[in-house]
């Protein structure tokens, strides 16, 4: 599992820069980095606060750091498909919200 890249993606999905995540996380933006950089590991309680900052579900969050192996009982393509389709409501979302981020 890769709750960093997970989280990046996201952000940058989002148009969030680094500091105003660590912010309405209410995290040092230090501790952020760290955990984007997978050098710390956030606690359930900071990782539904940073899902909640990037305005998106913990459960999307968690399923898209997931490595293949571990959801062993998923085809590779159902995986695929269901990441590119979260992806793409994330972006939505952000268009949405900043209709700057769609030109």
């Amino acid at each position: 599992m890769n709750i960093g890249l997970a989280i990046e993606k996201c952000r940058k999905l989002r148009g969030i820069t680094k500091s105003r995540l660590a912010k309405e996380s209410d995290l040092s933006a230090s501790y952020l980095t760290l955990i984007i950089k997978g050098e710390r590991e956030p606690t359930i309680s900071k990782l539904e606060d940073i899902a909640s900052a990037l305005g998106v579900p913990s459960s999307i969050l968690l399923f898209l750091a997931s490595d293949d192996s571990e959801l062993p009982n998923m085809s590779l393509e159902v995986k695929d498909e269901l990441r590119t389709v979260a992806t793409k409501l994330i972006q939505a979302q952000a268009e949405k919200d900043n209709p700057l981020l769609s030109s």
